[in-house]
C-alpha cells in the first residue's frame, strides 16, 4: 500500500544535492491562477550535508526563486523530505509569473506572454518586455525540474523567450 503524503503550507523541505550540500524550500501558498497548485519559495543559502536544520534560520534566508510545483511527488520520489515547519512566510504579494499561450511552438519567440501574481487573474501583455522580464516561469514544473534549478541554479527545459 503506497504511503499517504500529507504537505500543509509552512511546512520546510531538504533537498540533498549529490551528497555535497543542502538546500532548503518552503511551501507557502495554492495558486487558484495556476492549476491549485503549491507555490513554495527556494532559499539562496547552501549548507553543509551535516547540517541539523534550525528552521527559524533557514525561513529568515533571502529567496533565490519561486515556483510552482506538485509537492508530493518530490516526496514520493524521495527527492526532498520534510524538515520542519513556519508561519513565516514571508511578503509574496509581488511576487510574479509569467507564461506564454503559444509555449512548445517550436523555435518561434512568443509574443503571446500572461504574467500574473499569486491568486490574482493572468493579464495579458504580448511581447515581454524588460518590465516583465524577471518574472518566474509560471507553469507548474515537475520535480525533476526544481531540482535541476537547485543544482544548476537554471531549468534545463528552454523555451524561447524564458
Amino acid at each position: 500500500m503506497a504511503k499517504r503524503i500529507v504537505t500543509k503550507i509552512g511546512d520546510v523541505f531538504c533537498v540533498e544535492i549529490d551528497n555535497q550540500c543542502k538546500r532548503y524550500f518552503q511551501y507557502i501558498v495554492n495558486d487558484m491562477e495556476q492549476l491549485n497548485s503549491s507555490v513554495i519559495r527556494v532559499f539562496k543559502l547552501h549548507y553543509p550535508i551535516d547540517y541539523k536544520p534550525i528552521i527559524d534560520d533557514i525561513v529568515k534566508d533571502e529567496v533565490e526563486f519561486y515556483a510552482h510545483t506538485i509537492l508530493k511527488f518530490g516526496v514520493l520520489y524521495d527527492a526532498w523530505y520534510k524538515v520542519g515547519t513556519s508561519k513565516e512566510f514571508g511578503d509574496f504579494s509581488k511576487v510574479l509569473f509569467r507564461s506564454s499561450a503559444d509555449a512548445g511552438n517550436g523555435e518561434m519567440i512568443s509574443e503571446r506572454w500572461y504574467v500574473w501574481h499569486i491568486n490574482e487573474p493572468h493579464v495579458y501583455v504580448g511581447k515581454l518586455t524588460k518590465e516583465y522580464q524577471h518574472a518566474e516561469r509560471g507553469g507548474v514544473m515537475s520535480y525533476t525540474s526544481i531540482l535541476d534549478r537547485l543544482k544548476y541554479g537554471d531549468y534545463m527545459s528552454k523555451y524561447p523567450g524564458y
